[in-house]
């Protein structure tokens, strides 16, 4: 009986089954987390502005903000804080800020200030970033449905290596 052979098809079948698993989970909650966060747009200032801690915060979008689709900036998202979706949500309501919605369930909040231009660029750009948002997320579950599996070879072939060593010559 080679033992060396069984605990390598034993390994491989281990192994498959755990990715089929994994590849399963993420599949079911990775397109939840993904699609249904809400995100917002980072405000790139004007250089002329002075510092953010005294400026004037009435004053118009644009006298602050630099404009994205003017100057062909790169659109940088984050996400909207939990506790802050209900008070973005009231803001929407009332005009103050857009919502866009996406396809895939995403919701991007934008400054109402923002000309209909800067609007159309950001949720393309927005639109255009969704793979790298994916990737992101999926990156942890690729390492999780690979890595363990590699553990359980190196763990299993020191063990043998191990056992070896007291086996009579």
């Amino acid at each position: 009986m080679n033992v060396r052979r069984g605990l390598w098809r034993a390994w491989i079948f281990v192994t498959v089954l755990w990715v089929i698993g994994s590849a399963t989970l993420a599949f079911l909650v990775l397109p939840g987390s993904v699609a249904s966060r809400k995100y917002q747009y980072v405000y790139a200032m004007r250089s002329d502005v002075p510092d953010p801690n005294k400026v004037d915060w009435n004053r118009s979008l644009y006298e602050l903000m630099r404009s994205p689709s003017k100057e062909k900036l790169a659109a940088t998202f984050d996400l909207v804080p939990y506790q802050y979706i209900s008070s973005r949500d009231e803001d929407v309501s009332k005009g103050t800020e857009v919502r866009v919605d996406f396809p895939d369930g995403s919701k991007l909040y934008l400054n109402g200030g923002l000309n209909k231009d800067d609007q159309t660029y950001l949720s393309a750009a927005f639109w255009d970033q969704r793979w790298e948002r994916w990737g992101k997320e999926g990156l942890p579950w690729l390492a999780g449905a690979i890595v363990p599996p590699i553990i359980l070879l190196f763990l299993g072939s020191f063990l043998f290596w191990v056992f070896r060593g007291f086996a009579r010559d």
